[in-house]
């Protein structure tokens, strides 16, 4: 079986990933783009942890409900690929407008759909 994630298993204790059973995480990361502008979202350490333990970078990762981008900005972090849908097109108007610059716009892609529409990607 191949290797599912970036962590150095020699180092783990090291890693900034929570190995606990239980994630008692402190005040809401604020750092970057993570704004709090949208109903429902979740705080950024929890993408980051799971895509920590399994993901590794390159991986693609598909987010059905992306709302206000929190597992894309931690994606962007840690070097993933990322599929977003939401039902919302302003807040994929939003999120476009946050993504980096510098990177690679086939890197992300984001689109607008819900159960009635038909797009294709």
């Amino acid at each position: 079986m191949g290797k599912f994630n970036d962590i150095d298993l020699e180092n783990w204790r090291e890693s900034d990933v929570n190995t606990d059973s239980l994630w008692l995480i402190g005040e809401r990361a604020k750092t970057g783009k993570h704004k709090n502008v949208y109903h429902g979202n979740f705080i950024p350490q929890i993408p980051y942890q799971l895509l920590s333990r399994y993901t590794k970078k390159g991986d693609v990762v598909l987010e059905p409900f992306m709302g206000s981008g929190t597992t894309l900005f931690e994606c962007e972090e840690l070097g993933r690929r990322y599929i977003g849908l939401d039902i919302n097109p302003e807040m994929i108007e939003y999120v476009s407008g946050q993504v980096d610059l510098f990177t690679n716009d086939s890197e992300y892609l984001m689109r607008n759909c819900n159960s009635a529409s038909a797009t294709r990607f």
